[in-house]
């Protein structure tokens, strides 16, 4: 079967959501000095790193503790080893939000089953020692495989691992105010990542910078996504990342914030690579104008601080209505990286056997798709076929960032960036075995996934 595509969105960021800003009568509001938000539209918290920022929504399980969910106990055999998957993938340092019964927690996971062995040495600001505490410190210190020295009381943590481990620790009730984590080493790891979602089997994962520190803190506005299109007239996003010459950027329809919601000369969008706009840096837009719907916006080249191995480009600012936003392309800095990056699309999980009777819980099944790349992939124009000749057509301009995952459910649903549904009414994945097959844009095979898999 095949399911009608979204208008197009151009071939980049699609990414729906939350309530629009009109829809205010829906609940409560949020004041926040120049701008009204629904209280739908608020995050709990926001994550900044310099001028990039994301909402965070605190992972929850069972109604657990933190120090349950971890399964931290009190004797000799303590650790932090959670429930939840947080570790499937190793050689990660993972910060995230943790709600419990009574108040949130600032939660950290370093390592993994088969990664190397590692440090993180991470100091504190905006901890209160007479508010909240460290009840999770992984190891407990009396143990002979504890490396953590505490320093400082709760400014500075010093995680250690051997290969094959993890390591961790959690502060309960730690946003009383704005907490900064700088890390101070990170070794034995790949990347440092931020994990936002209620469910920690499915959290969003977003890249951080390891070289600066990270802020949490109360939401006071949403952080919403752009369209954004780099070189809108071409398709390879190949440019010389020293040159002195200007580059467009458009801002297209689609996205949670549109190109009428955005005052380049009031309110700055700033352009770059993802280590300088960390550090608190971005090239300005040297001209704006509207151009048939779209905000083209004419940025010098050099400005933005790209290398030629950076392959995402972000877009970042505060709209008319005070939000803030955020979008990204992929880009190929001196035509590096131009290679065909299908092969990084990955099936990552599998649910054919829904719970019931499969026709009554169709959205139960699902396959999930994976970026295990590091550039933004575009998968517009691809589509997803089972044996029998069902078909699913992803929509234009529909992309996964680096590390991203998407599910596509068999049942309805409103589209998202992390769930899609085929729209079907009965089951298409047999439970007895099958195959997925993905095919690209010019309907080359990229995925032939058998299952179950012996």
């Amino acid at each position: 079967m095949s399911k009608e595509r979204l208008p197009n969105l151009s071939r980049r960021e699609y990414l729906a959501g939350a309530a629009t800003l009109g829809a205010l009568g829906a609940g409560g509001v949020v004041y926040n000095g120049d701008s009204l938000f629904s209280e739908s539209e608020m995050p709990t918290y926001v994550a900044q790193q310099g001028y990039l920022r994301w909402e965070l929504e605190p992972l929850s399980y069972e109604n657990q503790t933190v120090k349950e969910f971890y399964g931290y106990g009190d004797g000799g055999d303590a650790g932090a080893n959670p429930s939840a998957p947080l570790a499937a993938d190793d050689a990660a340092s993972r910060v995230f939000a943790y709600t419990g019964p009574v108040n949130d927690s600032l939660g950290f996971l370093h390592g993994g089953p088969n990664g190397p062995a590692g440090e993180a040495d991470f100091a504190f600001s905006g901890l209160s020692r007479s508010k909240g505490e460290w009840v999770v410190r992984d190891d407990p210190l009396d143990a002979d495989d504890d490396y953590e020295p505490w320093a400082g009381g709760n400014q500075r943590v010093d995680w250690q691992w051997p290969a094959g481990g993890t390591d961790g620790g959690a502060f309960w009730n730690a946003f009383d105010s704005t907490v900064t984590v700088t890390p101070k080493t990170l070794s034995g790891v790949d990347s440092w990542r931020l994990l936002s979602g209620s469910n920690p089997a499915d959290a969003t994962v977003h890249e951080l910078s390891p070289e600066k520190p990270l802020k949490v803190r109360e939401a006071k506005r949403p952080v919403k996504t752009m369209n954004v299109d780099v070189m809108p007239d071409s398709a390879d996003n190949v440019f010389d990342p020293y040159s002195q010459d200007t580059l467009d950027v458009a801002v297209k329809p689609g996205g949670e914030v549109g190109p009428d919601d955005l005052d380049p000369g009031n309110y700055s969008l700033y352009f770059g690579s993802r280590e300088y706009l960390a550090g608190q840096n971005g090239a300005s837009p040297q001209k704006s104008m509207t151009v048939e719907g779209d905000l083209l916006l004419k940025y010098k080249i050099s400005a933005a601080n790209f290398s030629l191995s950076d392959r995402t480009a972000y877009l970042v600012g505060k709209s008319k209505s005070g939000a803030w936003v955020r979008g990204t392309d992929a880009i190929h800095p001196g035509g590096f990286g131009t290679g065909d990056p299908s092969g990084d699309l990955v099936v990552s999980d599998l649910h054919v056997d829904a719970a019931g009777a499969d026709e009554q819980n169709l959205n139960g099944e699902w396959v999930e798709f994976q970026n295990a790349g590091d550039a933004t992939l575009d998968l517009t124009g691809y589509t997803v076929r089972d044996e029998e000749g069902w078909e699913f057509h992803m929509p234009d301009g529909f992309a996964l960032d680096p590390q991203e995952t998407v599910r596509l459910h068999t049942g309805s649903g409103e589209y998202g960036p992390h769930n899609l549904y085929w729209g079907v009414e009965s089951e298409v994945w047999e439970n007895g075995g099958g195959t997925v097959v993905v095919e690209d844009d010019t309907g080359t095979p990229v995925i032939e996934y058998e299952y179950p898999r012996n």
